[in-house]
């Protein structure tokens, strides 16, 4: 055997020769930098035992490998905090992630989460699935809108990057974040309440903030646990004196979360649960046009700065309703551990967003989207007195998934029944600029335009999916194991409604074409899927992990349903191979822990979305050919000086990403100068989209102990280089931006009281959650201004 053989094929990263020396340096390496900063301490347990108070050296148990583990052992790479951890960070929303994970890009358009993880994810939010999936309690939740939501009361998240296809299934190609909320104990009653009050810089607006929950016991076998959470901010967008809305709702966002668990001899266990959230306001469907197209300016468009200021011609609001139901079964047998989890979810959305994001009566769209899914999952666990239990671990299970989705859409241009203002003043004729989306007038026939033109669009789309996968560790010695896994799925999608009409006077609508039953397109998708994976564990030094692992993964193809002119756009399957080389070390006294990995991942057929109306409807979808990322990340905390400075923490994080499309000939977009849609450009070479070639964090941590209990002082920073939001790049892109927050803690031990004072975005940095690339150029929503505020809670 030729022993210069590349690992994963081609890919020249790490060859087989240099892996022993790669190991040992790396190791060395850091076995001299807990030298330089502990001296002997580092690797004395019984000197450092006393000092790891700070919450950021907790150690987490993460459930990766879908059984529980201390996340130092896992071989894969995962960023885990604990809900104390989350607290002590500021982190109290999904979207705070991004400022605490190098490499994750986590934005919302018009309340839609998109999350890009190493440089994979998906802008397609209405009919595909997100490619970093999201779980609550083992739950997948396969929608994207609404996710952006308060987070409540959480034990931990996990954030694992990369493919996790093998063991967390269903498209989750470019990485999961997995959030934990609090289990029934059977033990004692405890519980929290907590409550924020903030205040925004920018226009004077204020916040607060509530959370509670309690665990009661009832019996020793029987116990629940309720949370909830309340939260109202005012707007810190204000609307100019030339805004046809002048009204700015408050952004409220409320839920609960209901547990309860039984346990039978001690063998079986039951848990049932109940979770509801309603959102209401502007959610990021607020999005001022700072970069307005041809077009619109010749419809009377303005630029808008970014100013924290907005004028539109449209009625805004958003409102998220959810519910979901689900329960956990647990059997813990002698030879080994079954579990199955059940879920039935319901999301309804109705948001209302000026789609221009101008002054000028230009284009609106209203539409409610909803979401019905039911899933299962049976998962078969290995345990302690499993055969082989000493060389041998494995998971094994079955998954099911039965959902529909829908779309229900107005679509009002130049001044039709939306409230907006009428064409008065307007020099260019309608005709003319309903003859810019293609074959609209040959569809629409002799339709009177001198008012305006009200559009419906319907889409409905079901999918049914079902795989089995499992896993299976054999460990060879002390010092090495092999990991093989593999998934098997099979799925089908069907497309219920797809039609386009005219909306009436009354409210009704009437069909003009149903592309469901009249298309050329077929309406149904079968596919399947193997996706493999392999890792080699080693250990050569104690407290020293290193992995090497090469896996495959698969994201679903999927329709666009939503169409005026054309027929339905068939997105076909992503196809994902990833390789990876990564490195855990953490001391013996625990006062340092760093990890870093080097990683390769191709993505082939990459689903794209953009959204247009001049492309003969408000989204296509595509496949782009392929993209090669790239990178190298690093995340350490570190103990500073322990015998001279008590809990004093340095943390630090980054992430390099060198992301670029290595085939898109054929990709749509807006002519860089005019605007206008325009087909047929390449862009191979160019960036991939919300991938910042550089992102990082660091935080200094200071605990001082007092009499009355511990006092936190926290600063952290966040850097990104920038990105672009489409492919072509320019004009649509983020520039690079840095965030600065501090927070002060006091916690006065005996009576379970803790005192914060915060301060986020200190530089007061305006940057964007996200833009909206349309015809009428860039809309942008804009993240918080500067804000401080303070909170109290209470722990019994």
């Amino acid at each position: 055997m030729n022993k210069n053989k590349i690992i994963g094929g081609g890919h020249n990263w790490v060859s087989t020769a240099n892996f022993r020396a790669l190991v040992r340096v790396c190791s060395l390496s850091l076995a001299a930098m807990a030298v330089l900063l502990h001296g002997d301490a580092a690797f004395s347990a019984d000197v450092v035992e006393t000092k790891r108070k700070n919450r950021l050296l907790e150690e987490v148990v993460v459930t990766a490998q879908k059984r529980e583990e201390n996340a130092q052992d896992v071989p894969v790479s995962v960023l885990a905090l604990s809900g104390d951890m989350l607290e002590a960070m500021g982190v109290d929303d999904p979207s705070d992630l991004q400022a605490v994970t190098p490499g994750l890009t986590y934005g919302s358009a018009t309340g839609f989460a998109i999350v890009y993880l190493r440089g994979v994810g998906s802008d397609a939010f209405l009919m595909a699935d997100p490619s970093v999936a999201t779980y609550i309690d083992g739950i997948y939740y396969p929608f994207a809108s609404g996710l952006a939501q308060s987070f409540g009361k959480v034990e931990r998240i996990e954030v694992l990057k990369g493919p996790q296809g093998t063991l967390f299934g269903r498209n989750t190609t470019g990485g999961a974040i997995s959030i934990t909320t609090e289990t029934p104990s059977f033990d004692e009653m405890h519980g929290s309440v907590s409550y924020t009050y903030g205040h925004y810089e920018e226009n004077g607006a204020d916040f607060q903030k509530a959370r509670a929950n309690i665990n009661i016991p009832f019996t020793s076998n029987l116990a629940a646990t309720l949370a909830v959470f309340s939260d109202t901010a005012e707007q810190y967008m204000r609307f100019d004196e030339e805004s046809i809305q002048q009204h700015s709702p408050d952004e409220i966002a409320q839920g609960y979360r209901f547990k309860i668990k039984a346990s039978f001899a001690e063998k079986f266990d039951l848990m049932l649960a109940a979770v509801g959230v309603e959102q209401s306001g502007f959610n990021t469907a607020l999005a001022p046009n700072t970069g307005p197209s041809d077009l619109a300016v010749l419809l009377g468009a303005e630029k808008q700065d970014r100013d924290y200021s907005v004028s539109v011609n449209a009625p805004i609001n958003f409102d998220i309703d959810s519910e979901v139901y689900f329960a956990e079964f647990n059997a813990y047998l002698d030879a080994l551990d079954i579990k199955l989890l059940v879920s039935d979810q319901y999301i309804n959305n109705l948001g209302k967003t000026d789609f221009d994001g101008s002054n000028a009566p230009i284009a609106y769209f209203g539409a409610p989207v909803y979401s019905d899914v039911k899933t299962a999952e049976l998962q078969l666990l290995s345990n302690e007195n499993s055969w082989g239990a000493g060389w041998l671990q494995w998971v094994a299970g079955l998954y099911y998934i039965d959902s529909v989705a829908g779309v229900s859409a107005e679509l009002a241009l130049l001044g039709g029944e939306t409230g907006q203002a009428g064409l008065f003043g307007l020099s260019v004729p309608v005709d003319d600029i309903i003859s810019l989306v293609p074959g609209l007038t040959e569809i629409l026939g002799p339709v009177p335009l001198a008012g305006g033109l009200s559009l419906h669009l319907e889409g409905e789309l079901a999918t049914e999916s079902s795989a089995a996968f499992a896993q299976t560790t054999f460990t060879f010695n002390e010092w090495s194991e092999m990991s093989l896994g593999a998934r098997y799925q099979r799925e089908s999608r069907h497309v219920l409604q797809s039609s386009f009409g005219l909306t009436n006077g009354d409210g009704s609508y009437t069909t003009a074409i149903d592309w469901a039953s009249g298309g050329a397109t077929p309406t149904t998708a079968d596919s399947t899927n193997f996706s493999p994976k392999i890792s080699f564990n080693f250990y050569p030094l104690d407290d020293t992990m290193v992995y090497v692992s090469a896996q495959k993964a698969y994201k679903s193809g999927t329709f666009n349903t939503f169409n005026i002119n054309s027929d339905i756009d068939y997105a076909g399957p992503e196809d994902v191979t990833a390789y990876e080389l990564g490195l855990k070390y953490t001391s013996s006294g625990g006062n340092l822990r760093v990890n870093t990995a080097i990683f390769e991942t191709t993505v082939d057929d990459i689903q794209v979305q953009v959204v247009s109306l001049l492309a003969g409807g408000t989204v296509r979808l595509e496949n782009a050919g392929s993209a090669r990322i790239r990178g190298a990340e690093v995340d350490a905390t570190i103990m500073l000086f322990p015998a001279l400075v008590d809990d004093f923490i340095l943390a630090f994080g980054g992430a390099y990403l060198d992301g670029v499309y290595t085939d898109y000939k054929d990709g749509t977009g807006f002519n860089e100068s005019t605007g206008l849609y325009e087909e047929g450009q390449d862009f191979t070479g160019k960036p991939v989209v919300r991938t910042p070639e550089f992102s990082g964090t660091i935080a200094l941590s200071k605990m001082v102990n007092t009499e009355l209990g511990p006092l936190d002082l926290t600063v952290d920073g966040y850097y990104n280089s920038g990105y672009s939001y489409l492919a072509q790049g320019d004009p649509f892109k983020e520039a690079e931006y840095y965030l600065v927050n501090a927070r002060i803690s006091y916690l006065l031990e005996d009576l379970g009281l803790r005192f914060t004072l915060s301060g986020k975005n200190l530089a007061d940095t305006i940057h964007a959650y996200s833009q909206f690339p349309n015809d009428f150029g860039r809309l942008e929503a804009l993240a918080p201004p500067k804000s401080y505020s303070v909170s109290v809670a209470w722990e019994m």
